[in-house]
């Protein structure tokens, strides 16, 4: 019964090794074909993510200057009504 159980371990054992060789050499294969890209594709890559980033940018710059005009207001509001701010403010 024991040489089944260590026959039936080395062959579990053999083609687990042999899928993860599999996958490694997929994974190699994959990364090699990620470097091929060409110069105008890396370029129009290059051109989306600073266009994205642009616009982020842009979206950032109308919050804050929402969030400070919410602010200016707010101070204005506690003038006139004369509220101290409070301690986190400061």
């Amino acid at each position: 019964m024991n040489v089944v159980a260590i026959t039936i371990i080395s062959v579990v054992g053999t083609a687990l090794f042999g899928m993860f060789f599999m996958q490694f050499q997929g994974l190699r294969e994959d990364m090699k074909e990620g470097f091929r890209a060409s110069n105008a594709e890396i370029k129009a890559l290059d051109h989306n993510f600073t266009g994205e980033l642009r616009a982020q940018g842009a979206r950032i710059d109308r919050v804050y200057d929402v969030l400070r005009d919410h602010g200016e207001r707010l101070a204005r509001i506690e003038a006139k009504l004369e509220i101290d701010p409070p301690a986190e403010a400061a």
